[in-house]
């Protein structure tokens, strides 16, 4: 199988910057595969599940909250705000913070602040459901 270039990097690191021979992320309508010579695309992520499969086979699992990515002239640059490692990701202390979002949700009066809790409720979900599937 033929590889292409990939870099996913956040504000705070690069966590990954090599060759590979596919990468599956998230997109808005749903998951989606890049190989080398994918056509090129720009498009936003969803919160969900980063799989890159190295030109070894090695399997890197990382959780997104959200962000984009380019593809193009196989190479495949993702920008995100939010990642973590499954080895990073904890149930329980993902679990509490949903219920105390949920909390904060009931209580809250303010449309923006409103906006802001149910999105991270949104991500909160969306990584329990990681962490249940790729445990």
């Amino acid at each position: 199988m033929s590889n292409f270039f990939l870099e996913l990097v956040s504000p705070d690191k690069n966590y990954f910057v090599g060759n590979v021979d596919m990468v599956v992320l998230p997109g808005e309508e749903g998951d989606f595969s890049v190989l080398f010579d994918h056509a090129p695309i720009i498009t936003f992520l969803r919160p969900g599940r980063v799989l890159i499969i190295e030109e070894t086979g090695k399997e890197h699992l990382f959780f997104v909250a959200s962000g984009f990515v380019k593809v193009d002239n196989n190479k495949c640059h993702v920008m995100v705000d939010y990642i973590k490692e499954r080895s990073e990701l904890d149930d329980k202390s993902s679990r509490d913070e949903l219920s105390d979002t949920l909390s904060q949700i009931e209580s809250e009066k303010d449309e923006n602040s409103l906006d802001k809790l149910f999105d991270k409720k949104l991500v909160l979900e969306e990584q329990l459901s990681f962490i249940e599937n790729y445990n």
